[in-house]
């Protein structure tokens, strides 16, 4: 029914989102009126009569003008008068490729479900409830003994919402952006919200933070009930970015203290998003604990894989939200890192860090200058004799060179890799899938190296990890790592030892292997 639909309107160039949605809820409201007027069993056989009825009744200021004729609408209300506009809703946004809206998993809106059950709230607002309609279908949360206030700021999702939910007293739709101050007087128990991810708001010169996620969330705080929480989706960097995102974080928690934190299980939000994800749940009066999570996915239920709890007063103390270090199974390494009482410096105060160039493959040609790929880095060591060219003026590219002692790290691709730059002629850059970490005289670069590939090391570049599968890491994020401060003699104690057993470890598999070859080549000789 839905595809007829569909095709019928792609057939007379009603394609995007907007125009499908439109004439869907044309021919529902047509059908209401008819329905209203108890005329539905109006022999509607001439298409002039259904299209004056539509003309004079469905109201076309509120929908526009209709892009056909009599014909054209005959043949649409046939096919679309018993859709279940909800529904159709969905799949409509979900074909959208051109907009490109996020479609947000039922079982987030199923937890949050779930916690106002067991909250004993009755009242709460969905925002940009365009995100959530697969969770509106999958939870039929509407038919359960709630008040519900659907927000959206576009025009038509709203009056099909209008219409859908007219039989429903419960539930109420307005209209209204959470990226500005809504003029609303009701307050709410329980609000859900998935701002938009990375945009940067105009808003007043006072304001603390620009960020869509936190000027929404600032937009949302005045319309929580006491004792009420609301359940916001996080990128990551959020939960760790220094600068004005720290300063929010602080006075947020201060403001609507955390509840909980959950991270959510890598590609969620896929196709529209890659990056890793975290729910966080504020509450308009403190809780004695804080709750941390790590979610997984099972069919289609968000259940806890791992969860542990902290002290409000201790998380309160945190410069970050990066809870996954708190989650991490190697959790008493990391405490006795965080604990040593060992000096420990942030990488940004020790060194400058840069991203190298955006190099297409085309650009990939015979020229003298050299680039530095994911590929040249094997077994902590760079392999200079691989590394391709780009045919450039040296002066273009002259931030991007490396340097003799520079440590070099990747932030794309699915494995971390790490080596410290040798020594080589000419001219090399780094290509844009590695940062280059410059230490000034405080930190060894070979020292440094050995820190961030431990356990502990790794596990502190996982936690500023803002893809999921495919690792995607940011120079200024990479920039906030700390790493012990030791004298310079024992750094260079621990890089002489890391160097002579690694030789020893490479001399042995060498023999190994030589011997293995031998004792095989051998028996072969001995086969006949």
């Amino acid at each position: 029914m839905i595809e007829s639909f569909w095709n019928i309107c792609l057939l007379h160039d009603i394609s995007s989102r907007d125009q499908l949605l439109r004439e869907a809820v044309r021919v529902i409201q047509t059908r209401r009126m008819l329905e209203q007027q108890e005329a539905a069993n109006l022999t509607l056989l001439e298409p002039e009569v259904l299209f004056r009825w539509m003309k004079d009744h469905a109201g076309e200021r509120e929908l526009g003008h209709f892009p056909g004729d009599r014909d054209l609408f005959y043949k649409l209300y046939q096919a679309g008068k018993d859709i279940d506009l909800l529904e159709y809703a969905l799949q409509t946004l979900q074909q959208d490729r051109i907009t490109g809206g996020i479609i947000v998993h039922s079982g987030i809106m199923d937890r949050f479900i779930t916690m106002c059950n067991r909250h004993g709230y009755r009242s709460f607002l969905i925002t940009e409830t365009e995100k959530y309609i697969r969770g509106l279908v999958d939870t039929q949360c509407f038919k359960q003994p709630f008040r519900i206030t659907l927000l959206t700021e576009n025009y038509i999702i709203a009056k099909l919402l209008k219409i859908y939910f007219e039989p429903y007293h419960n539930v109420s739709v307005i209209q209204g952006s959470i990226y500005h101050p809504l003029p609303l007087t009701e307050k709410f128990e329980a609000i859900l919200a998935i701002p938009n991810f990375g945009i940067k708001m105009d808003e007043d010169d006072d304001v603390i933070i620009r960020d869509s996620e936190g000027v929404a969330v600032n937009h949302l705080i005045p319309l929580m009930e006491d004792g009420g929480k609301m359940s916001v989706t996080f990128p990551a960097r959020m939960m760790f970015q220094s600068g004005s995102i720290a300063t929010w974080r602080k006075q947020t928690n201060e403001l609507v203290p955390v509840c909980t934190i959950n991270l959510l299980p890598d590609g969620l939000f896929r196709p529209y998003t890659s990056i890793k994800t975290y729910q966080v749940e504020f509450g308009k009066s403190p809780s004695e604990e804080v709750h941390l999570g790590r979610l997984q996915l099972q069919k289609m239920t968000l259940i806890t894989e791992r969860e542990t709890t902290i002290h409000p007063e201790q998380f309160g103390l945190l410069d970050n939200w990066r809870i996954d270090m708190l989650l991490d199974e190697d959790q008493d390494s990391l405490q006795a890192f965080q604990q040593a009482t060992v000096p420990k410096v942030r990488l940004r105060d020790v060194a400058d860090i840069f991203r190298g160039k955006s190099i297409l493959k085309q650009d990939l040609k015979a020229g003298t200058i050299r680039v530095l790929n994911i590929s040249n880095l094997e077994d902590g060591e760079v392999i200079l004799d691989q590394l391709e060219t780009i045919d450039e003026e040296e002066r273009k590219v002259k931030r991007y060179e490396i340097l003799p002692d520079d440590l070099v790290m990747t932030c794309r691709g699915t494995v971390n890799k790490l080596a410290v730059f040798p020594k080589s002629e000419g001219v090399v850059i780094a290509s844009a899938n590695i940062i280059v970490i410059r230490f000034k005289s405080t930190i060894l670069s070979q020292y440094a190296k050995i820190f961030l590939e431990s356990p502990v090391g790794s596990t502190l570049i996982q936690s500023f990890q803002r893809g999921t599968t495919v690792m995607n890491l940011n120079p200024a994020d990479v920039a906030e790592i700390e790493v012990p401060l030791l004298a310079k003699e024992e750094q260079l104690d621990r890089i002489n030892r890391y160097a002579q057993e690694k030789e020893r470890y490479k001399t042995i598999v060498r023999d190994a292997t030589a011997r293995w070859e031998q004792v095989k080549n051998n028996l072969y000789t001995e086969l006949y």
